[in-house]
């Protein structure tokens, strides 16, 4: 492959033989295309990430409250353990998960639950962290503390799209 350059910007790309290289163009040009279309919407992607976490908060209370022996001894605990807290902490993903519907269903009222919600990820992040390496090696809190990480850490980038949009509108910047 080679290319020539103007300006700064490589503007065509040609094989040895002097074709035009129209199959990586138009795998790029539709990238381009799905990524601004998925990006004008930030409302909706605000709204899905927080169904999705949700989603993930209600399985997990459900799990947590019930504690099927399988899935308990496949996440490294005996069955000879407490059975109050992970219930306790089933409740909290259930309640948890109303307020990331909340947040959800009317971003411009709500978005004191989504603020909390970040919040809530990061506390539970350093937590489950901290836990993991400081008190009791568990790879299932190391797997959910990074879960919750990456979930705080998608959260946090879609509100910052979402705010970013609004600023841009209220400027009257055209996003994209």
């Amino acid at each position: 492959m080679v290319s020539y350059r103007i300006d700064n910007v490589y503007s065509r790309q040609f094989n040895l033989n002097g074709y035009c290289n129209l199959f990586g163009r138009k795998r790029r040009d539709m990238h381009d295309n799905l990524k601004k279309k998925l990006l004008k919407h930030p409302e909706k992607i605000l709204q899905t990430v927080l169904g999705l976490v949700a989603f993930h908060s209600i399985v997990m209370g459900v799990v947590l409250i019930a504690q099927p022996a399988v899935l308990m001894e496949l996440s490294g605990f005996s069955g000879d353990y407490e059975h109050f807290f992970p219930a306790q902490g089933g409740v909290f993903h259930l309640l948890m998960s109303v307020a990331y519907l909340t947040g959800a269903t009317n971003i411009e009222k709500y978005h004191h639950f989504i603020v909390f919600s970040i919040f809530v990820k990061a506390v539970a992040t350093f937590f489950l962290m901290m836990y993991c390496f400081a008190a009791e090696f568990k790879w299932i809190v190391l797997l959910s503390g990074i879960a919750d990480c990456v979930m705080g850490l998608i959260m946090f980038w879609a509100l910052q799209h979402y705010l970013r949009s609004k600023k841009c509108t209220a400027l009257g910047i055209k996003n994209g």
